[in-house]
Parts: structure tokens; C-alpha cells; sequence
């Protein structure tokens, strides 16, 4: 375990970077620092959840985890995916063969809708790709602190792509969710009748927090592309893994294509090995001590999720290694820091991860594996794997380990 302490002479902003698993932890739990990594993809996440501080963070986390429950992630879960699975899976498991990616895109993007509350019909395959590319362009804009690409350039294609969302998709959905809003104020229909998701919720309390339309739009914006992009990754990840440890561990690969559990178990060690982000910035407020050293107000927190998740003074000495077998340290997450922690921690934590050691409560009536573990078993078991003639390749324009192209084949 590293801390190091240096200037980023590029922006003349000093920076502490923290590696080891405590220190990296404590550092995500301090109130007295805000989340700094998203500034540059404000175009998308200026005044999200993810990005908010202080008070009106606390406010919009509380109001949205009303919708944020485990009986509703059971419905998600176990009935909404069920149907998308089919929808998605049916036409590449005809054709014998896919692009993970794709897959992983599409089925996520389809949950995350409903989830963010834009109406979609995951069997309409010409709306399933126009929201495809709208997705996919909204996570280019999120994370262009990684990109490659000249960042003026991306800026205006998600703008454009924004605009064009807000007069297809949220309108509609807004003027929909309003009208049912206006029949429940005046006993027309109950409370079952309106929509389950974050729209709604925004809709229903948007003079009290005071969120103008332009929020209103990232907040949507936000949940499509977080939803869709980190869960569409830990798919591919997910499988990418599992087909390498079975390639040594045949038994193992022949349990995961039938044991849900056992899958569940392989996301976590994936998850823990590569996060959706791989590193979190964070910016002090004050004055503060870090790791045991002196920190000035305005320093950047480089906090490396990836090498606290690989701590061999937490994880032991196979801290580097996927093992869907290891023993989970006392005290830790069997996905590492990778969904983060404290007030900022992922707020779909368990809808992507399910529950763990089959931990049941809240209102559930089934098992949450999460919606990670249950899309990577449907694939093994529509005989997904590897493509032999087309193998996977990394996405140039970012440097995240992201994927631009898995090829699969599918069927006995």
C-alpha cells in the first residue's frame, strides 16, 4: 500500500492520491469533502445526485430512496427483467451469435428506463436502438474526464443529443406522469396507478425542492446513462471473467451456467477487481488531516478504488486474482469499495448487486441476485461464450478498461 502527494501542474491543483483499502474508505465517509470527478461531464451530470453536497444532496437521496426499496427491487428484479431478458436474448439466440456489449446495453438501458421513468417498449427493436445511441452518447458526456476525443467536440454532440431526448422521450413521459398527478389529486385513480420511478417522484416534489426543468432533464439523463453504462460493463467484465476461470476451472464454469448464487459470487470478485470507476475524486472543503498528513481546503482526493479493492493487507495475498471462492475479509463488501461508501455511496447499490448470502427482508418475496448476476446466467445459459474467430476489443477512446466490442456465440 502507496499514498503519494503531488501537484497536478496542469491545473496547478495540489493532489493527494490514496491507495491503501483504510485510508480510502475513511476518505469516501468524510462530510467535509465533495464528489469532484464528474466536473468536467457537467453537460450530463451538473447538479445530479451523484454530484450534489451538503444539504440538498441529503434532501434528493432521501426523497429518491423512497423509490429505492427492496420490495421494489423484487418487482424490477424478478418481473421487469424476466420480460426484457426475453425480449433481448430471443433474436441473437435465433441468430447464434452477438455482441455482448450490445447485449449488455440493451438490456440494461431497458431496466434503467423504467427505472429513470422514459417509456419504452424493450420488444420495439427501432426504440430499443434509438435510446441505445442516446444512452450511449449521454455516458460519453459523463465520463469525458476519461476521453480521448477533444471534450468541445463531445460537449456539443451530447447537447445536440440532449435536446433531441427532450423533445422525443422526456416530454411524452412528463406529460404523462402529469396527468396521472392531476387524476391523483383529484381521486380519479390511487397511488397503484402512478408510475414507480424517478420522474414521477422529481415531478411530484419539484416545487418543494425547487428543480428546474433543466435538472429535471440530467437528473433523467443521469439514471439512463449510470444505469445503463456501469451495469452494461459489469456484464461484460463479469462473463469475461468467468469464461477465463472456467477455462481452468471446467466444473466451476458448468456450476455458474446453473447456479444463479454462484454467479452472484463471480460479479462481486469481478466488480472488486474492475469498478465501473476505477478511481474517485473527491475535493476538501477545509482543512483537514488525511492519512495521517496535513491537507489544505481545495486539495483533490485521487482516491485508487482499484488498488484499495487489491489491498493484500485486507484481501491477502491473492488480492490480484479473480476467485469466485475467496473467503470475504471481516468487515468489507464482497465487491470491495467498488459502489463507494458513505452518504455518497451507490444508490442502486443492491438493485445492481442483490442481496448477500441470501439475505431476504424489506418486503421481498424472492432472492435479489441483482440485475448484474441475472443478465451474465441468462447468457451461460443460452449457451453464451466467446467468439473463437472474433476476439473482444478495448474501447481506444477512453482509458478506463472498457470494451468496444465483445463478439459471443450463443446455442449448444
Amino acid at each position: 500500500m502507496s499514498n503519494q502527494q503531488g501537484t497536478n501542474h496542469a491545473q496547478g491543483v495540489p493532489v493527494v492520491e490514496l491507495t491503501g483499502w483504510r485510508e480510502v474508505n475513511d476518505a469516501l465517509r468524510r462530510k467535509d469533502v465533495r464528489q469532484a470527478l464528474y466536473d468536467e461531464g457537467a453537460v450530463v451530470m451538473g447538479d445530479c445526485l451523484l454530484t450534489l453536497h451538503g444539504d440538498p444532496h441529503r434532501d434528493r437521496r432521501r426523497l429518491e430512496n423512497r423509490l429505492f426499496r427492496r420490495e421494489v427491487f423484487d418487482v424490477w428484479e424478478n418481473q421487469l427483467l424476466a420480460r426484457t431478458l426475453d425480449d433481448t436474448l430471443t433474436p441473437f439466440v435465433r441468430a447464434g451469435r452477438a455482441d455482448l456489449i450490445v447485449i449488455g446495453y440493451r438490456l440494461a438501458m431497458s431496466l434503467t428506463a423504467h427505472v429513470a421513468g422514459i417509456d419504452h417498449d424493450s420488444a420495439d427493436p427501432d426504440a430499443t436502438e434509438r435510446l441505445y445511441a442516446v444512452v450511449k452518447k449521454f455516458s460519453e458526456g459523463a465520463t469525458l474526464v476519461h476521453s480521448t476525443r477533444d471534450k468541445d467536440e463531445v460537449r456539443a454532440e451530447v447537447l445536440s443529443v440532449m435536446d433531441d431526448f427532450d423533445r422525443d422521450l422526456l416530454q411524452p413521459a412528463i406529460a404523462r406522469r402529469r396527468a396521472l398527478i392531476d387524476d391523483l389529486a383529484a381521486g380519479r385513480c390511487s397511488e397503484a396507478d402512478l408510475p414507480h420511478d424517478v420522474l414521477t417522484t422529481l415531478l411530484r416534489n419539484q416545487d418543494r425542492l425547487d428543480l428546474p426543468a433543466d435538472v429535471v432533464r440530467r437528473e433523467i439523463a443521469f439514471y439512463l446513462q449510470a444505469g445503463a453504462h456501469s451495469t452494461a460493463n459489469a456484464l461484460t467484465h463479469t462473463l469475461d471473467k468467468v469464461w477465463a476461470w472456467g477455462a481452468d476451472h471446467p466444473d466451476d464454469l458448468e456450476r455458474a451456467r446453473n447456479d444463479k448464487g454462484f454467479v452472484q459470487r463471480c460479479m462481486h470478485e469481478s466488480l472488486r477487481l474492475d469498478p465501473a470507476s476505477p478511481v474517485a475524486w473527491r475535493e476538501a472543503l477545509t482543512d483537514m488531516e488525511v492519512a495521517g498528513r496535513e491537507v489544505r481546503a481545495g486539495t483533490r482526493l485521487v482516491l485508487d478504488l482499484k488498488a484499495a479493492n487489491r489491498d493484500v493487507s485486507v484481501w491477502g495475498p491473492t488480492g490480484n486474482d479473480f476467485d469466485p471462492n475467496r473467503t470475504i475479509p471481516d468487515g468489507a463488501s464482497p465487491w470491495g469499495l467498488s459502489f463507494g461508501a458513505g452518504a455518497h455511496a451507490c444508490i442502486g447499490q443492491e438493485l445492481d448487486g442483490g442481496l448477500v448470502d441470501g439475505e431476504m427482508s424489506g418486503g421481498t418475496t424472492q432472492q435479489l441476485y441483482g440485475t448484474v448476476a441475472v443478465m451474465a446466467h441468462a447468457v451461460l445459459r443460452a449457451g453464451g461464450r466467446p467468439d473463437p474467430a472474433a476476439p473482444p476489443v478495448l474501447d481506444p477512446a477512453s482509458v478506463r478498461k472498457h470494451f468496444s466490442s465483445y463478439p459471443i456465440v450463443l446455442g449448444a
